[in-house]
């Protein structure tokens, strides 16, 4: 009967507190035997272990929709409003102008040529030897951007990871290995080099108007996220690189800047830079 009994009784009692509470009969019985000057040490050590470790014992899984119908909380319009106007005021500040809709496609589009351009561009102020730009597919984040004022809300929308503009010497058996790899993936945006897409292999390279040499050395323009092996991109990672301190949307900006003084719009165009082969 002891141990139906005892069963019993730790199924209807919390073990957690019959555990503590042994645990601080030990205790007290341990002090009478510690010295003062360890007492404190004793008492950290011994209480740290048992503190109770609580568990979720139920929840359940909502898909809450968030939408016009839910109705605003006016404490929290009131506490956010400064924060808004601030955000707003930043974000709509208009950094240039685009004469042509801006559209996110494979294997060429003028969202992708924008961006490309643009890195190569603020990259060639870095090093003047830089001669490619390249740009994962993936890291456009929106799909379409309408002619007119491009605000820095935009390119937040269009590029918000902190991605930084990496300048990596490949090799040109790389540089193959790497147009394969945009072929495979159905096409990426590039600037300073264009190929043709036949059996997911890139075919008829050219560099700056010239075939590509597997010997030369092409300094490239990426973001880290591509240099450090990211989509897939592994082959870049022993590639001798600098990362510079500037995020790709700041380049973005600063490109549309550069344009806008001199009284230019962005007017990107699709020149058969990266096609499929007949």
């Amino acid at each position: 009967m002891g141990p139906q009994w005892f069963e019993c009784f730790l199924t209807q009692c919390d073990r957690e507190r019959l555990i503590n509470i042994i645990g601080l009969l030990l205790f007290i019985s341990c002090c009478m035997f510690l010295k003062k000057s360890s007492f404190f040490l004793f008492c950290f050590v011994f209480t740290s272990c048992f503190v109770s470790q609580k568990q979720v014992a139920h929840y359940s899984p909502a898909v809450i929709k968030i939408d016009t119908s839910i109705a605003k909380q006016k404490e929290m319009e009131v506490f956010l409003a400064p924060y808004r106007f601030n955000m707003d005021s930043a974000m709509d500040k208009v950094m240039g102008i685009s004469a042509v809709p801006l559209s996110k496609a494979q294997p060429e589009c003028t969202m992708g040529n924008f961006i490309a351009d643009a890195q190569l561009a603020i990259a060639k102020k870095q090093n003047s030897k830089t001669i490619v730009s390249v740009m994962n597919y993936g890291g456009m984040r929106i799909p379409y951007l309408s002619p007119g004022n491009i605000t820095k809300g935009n390119i937040y929308e269009m590029m918000p990871f902190d991605s930084k503009l990496t300048l990596i010497e490949i090799p040109g058996s790389v540089l193959i290995q790497f147009c394969n790899h945009i072929a495979k993936y159905r096409g990426w945006p590039v600037s300073g080099i264009s190929f043709q897409i036949k059996d997911k292999k890139a075919v008829r390279i050219l560099v700056a108007g010239q075939p590509i040499n597997e010997h030369f050395v092409y300094l490239t323009a990426v973001s880290d996220y591509l240099a450090n092996g990211g989509d897939q991109c592994d082959f870049l990672i022993p590639c001798k690189k600098v990362t510079k301190n500037i995020f790709i949307r700041d380049l973005l900006m600063e490109y549309l800047t550069d344009l806008t003084e001199k009284g230019e719009q962005l007017h990107p165009k699709i020149e058969n830079r990266v096609t499929y082969a007949e």
